[in-house]
């Protein structure tokens, strides 16, 4: 037997007597007046409510945001998870941002390509200066509008998050408020009034 081996035993054999060391007292394990069951009725209350309470998890769970697949819906698409989660104006407004900044980058973009190719194709020395002058303008113009568009880009993920947590903690209060202020339910068992 190894000295690993035989150290790992002795270790074990110490562990096990300082963790049996305190009796186990079973009256304190098994007292039901620690959960404030103090009737059998007031248990099986509690356990009904623990199965209410589940069922409301199980609901919170089918129709709650995703984080993930949010962030990477919104990645694609500027303002997706908005949408989904019901703040049309913030989504209509972050999206048309993108648009807008995109669109107007490319312009500018096409237009400093265009006075390049120009440039590229010159053979006087007073078209090549005017060509590369009018060329700055429109590629300045363009990067702008690219950066621009990629801080709209960054803030719509970080809203993303915000968005889902706002979202999720709203869907939870109102299947929790939905469930207490409900006094008549209609089950498959029967119709259940609250007091």
């Amino acid at each position: 037997m190894s000295l690993n081996k035989i150290m790992l035993i002795i270790f074990l054999a110490c562990l096990n007597s300082i963790a049996f060391a305190q009796k186990f007292d079973v009256e304190k394990f098994s007292d039901p007046a620690k959960y404030n069951w103090l009737t059998p009725q007031s248990q099986l209350q509690a356990r009904y409510d623990l199965q209410q309470r589940q069922k409301l998890l199980q609901v919170y769970e089918m129709n709650k945001l995703n984080y993930r697949s949010n962030v990477i819906k919104s990645a694609f698409v500027p303002g997706w998870t908005h949408f989904s989660a019901g703040k049309y104006a913030k989504g209509q407004i972050i999206l048309g941002l993108e648009v807008a900044l995109f669109v107007s980058s490319f312009y500018y973009y096409d237009q400093a390509m265009n006075y390049y190719d120009k440039y590229k194709t010159s053979d006087y020395i007073g078209d090549l200066e005017d060509y590369y002058e009018k060329t700055k303008a429109p590629w300045r113009n363009s990067q702008l509008f690219f950066g621009l568009g990629l801080m709209v880009w960054a803030y719509n993920i970080y809203d993303t998050f915000l968005v889902v947590d706002e979202y999720n903690t709203d869907l939870w209060q109102k299947i929790y408020l939905d469930y207490h202020n409900k006094k008549l339910s209609v089950t498959p068992s029967g119709i259940t009034y609250r007091f």
